[in-house]
């Protein structure tokens, strides 16, 4: 009985004791609460006050803020605008230029063109012309030989008989010397012709004509029995050359007969060889020929 009474005591003792302790603690907090409270009250009223500015400032600053962006943006944008500006100008010039570089390529491609076209039609026509003259000059030769060819059919009205030297003596443009000029003779010696088994190598073809030692093939010169290189005009032997194609003294094979290189003529110039005949018939049956010519063996 005792113990238990010893128990309730200390548990009410204790109680008191938790409660007293509370009870100190609430009052001092509630001692410094008043005490704080004036400030406090003050604080907030200045808060209060304060707050009253700040929204008005807030929203200034936010509008500040607000202008800032909106022009920086702006700004931004006239940046980026005059960027896609100059780009687009810059484009603009390149092409500009690079149009300017086409033009000048193609008028430097349609100068070369004119020039080459001027330079092909020069050439044209210098080939025409050349041409012309050609066929002018074959003309002139051709209306020569008909002139040629009506003194021949006219022989026996004037009593005289052209021969292929007669030719030479028309004015054909080449040279006013005719036949074989250094022949100074007057009729030569008949030779007896000589014939070749084989001949050598082969000079090319030459045109061959004919003269004898009258005064219309060898006019001044026809009087003297001598040619140019000092031998007597012999036929079937003779014949005057271009000393420079085949020199005096060298034998060739013509139509199978050989002769010798012993005469020259003002016309007788190239690839071109005179044969002496004793008459002017002869003359006359050989007429113009051309023929193979060969060295001798």
């Amino acid at each position: 009985m005792k113990d238990k009474i010893r128990l309730s005591t200390i548990m009410g003792i204790l109680i008191l004791l938790v409660f007293a302790v509370l009870l100190v603690i609430f009052g001092y907090r509630v001692i410094v609460t008043s005490g704080e409270l004036p400030g406090k009250l003050s604080s907030v009223s200045v808060a209060a006050e304060n707050q009253g500015y700040l929204m008005p400032a807030l929203s200034k600053v936010q509008k500040v803020e607000f202008d800032t962006m909106k022009y920086g943006f702006m700004e931004d944008m006239l940046l980026a605008q005059m960027d896609f500006l100059d780009h687009h100008y810059e484009t603009e010039r390149l092409e500009e230029v690079r149009a300017i570089n086409n033009l000048t390529a193609m008028s430097s491609k349609t100068a070369d063109k004119l020039a080459y076209e001027k330079a092909k039609a020069d050439r044209d026509a210098a080939i025409q012309s050349a041409r012309l003259a050609a066929q002018l000059a074959e003309q002139a030769r051709q209306a020569k030989l008909r002139v040629i060819a009506n003194a021949v059919s006219n022989a026996g009205n004037t009593g005289w008989s052209p021969t292929a030297s007669d030719a030479n003596n028309v004015d054909t443009g080449d040279s006013s010397d005719t036949g074989s000029g250094s022949t100074k003779s007057r009729g030569g010696k008949q030779g007896k012709p000589v014939y070749a088994d084989s001949h050598g190598e082969s000079l090319g073809k030459f045109v061959i004509t004919a003269y004898c030692t009258c005064r219309v093939c060898c006019g001044v010169y026809s009087g003297r029995n001598r040619t140019a290189s000092g031998t007597v005009p012999t036929s079937n032997r003779t014949i005057a050359v271009d000393t420079s194609v085949i020199p005096f003294g060298t034998k060739v094979v013509i139509n199978g007969q050989v002769y010798v290189a012993e005469d020259r003529g003002g016309a007788i110039k190239g690839k071109r060889i005179d044969m002496f005949f004793m008459t002017h018939k002869e003359a006359l049956r050989w007429g113009r020929r051309t023929m193979e010519v060969y060295l001798a063996e």
